[in-house]
């Protein structure tokens, strides 16, 4: 087995990207293919043996839930505003409005007002549930029984699925500090189409 190499700390003091473009074998040929060149992704390609079951999870969260697409992408920016994560906000705030969010619901989840009266009962529940899931621990029983009145089973444990998910590449851009990319909201939304 080689040696390995140990990591590259960038000017900016953050993990060295991974050069997708010259990076070997399968794993290199299916980032090549993917529809956007994401920081993030790049970042992922560390874990040469996880990142792809990694964004084929991301790619369930996206595109096979039952769960709303608009209350997903809610929960994504929850869980972004209270981990300080900047890149996957940036880049979920687009694509949330995208699908419907106003600025005010928006505003409303970065200032944390969950009850806010931009939201219907079941997005007030959802965010509840969801902030009580995001922080840790089990979730009270009153929480779970509002978000049991608005939503199904398989909704509820796809949230789950969704904030866990984003909950990882919160810390993923956080702790390598992974620089976002000019445009970084636009291939979202191109990754978030396809």
């Amino acid at each position: 087995m080689a040696a390995e190499i140990p990591a590259e700390i960038t000017a900016e003091g953050g993990l060295a990207l991974v050069d997708v473009e010259t990076m070997p074998g399968p794993v290199g040929d299916a980032l090549r293919a993917a529809p956007a060149r994401l920081h993030i992704i790049a970042m992922m390609a560390h874990a040469e043996t996880c990142v792809l079951p990694q964004l084929g999870l991301g790619r369930a969260v996206m595109t096979a839930q039952s769960l709303p697409p608009l209350r997903r992408e809610l929960l994504i920016l929850l869980a972004a505003r209270i981990d300080s994560a900047q890149y996957v906000w940036s880049q979920h705030r687009r694509i949330a409005e995208g699908l419907g969010a106003t600025p005010a619901m928006v505003a409303a989840v970065e200032a944390l007002q969950l009850c806010s009266g931009e939201f219907d009962e079941a997005d007030r529940a959802l965010l509840a549930f969801g902030r009580q899931v995001i922080r840790g621990g089990p979730v009270e029983d009153q929480v779970l029984e509002r978000v049991a009145c608005h939503l199904t089973a398989r909704e509820i444990v796809e949230a789950i699925l969704a904030i866990g998910y984003y909950m990882t590449m919160n810390r993923i851009t956080l702790a390598t500090r992974t620089p976002l990319e000019p445009g970084a909201a636009d291939a979202a939304m191109q990754v978030g189409r396809s």
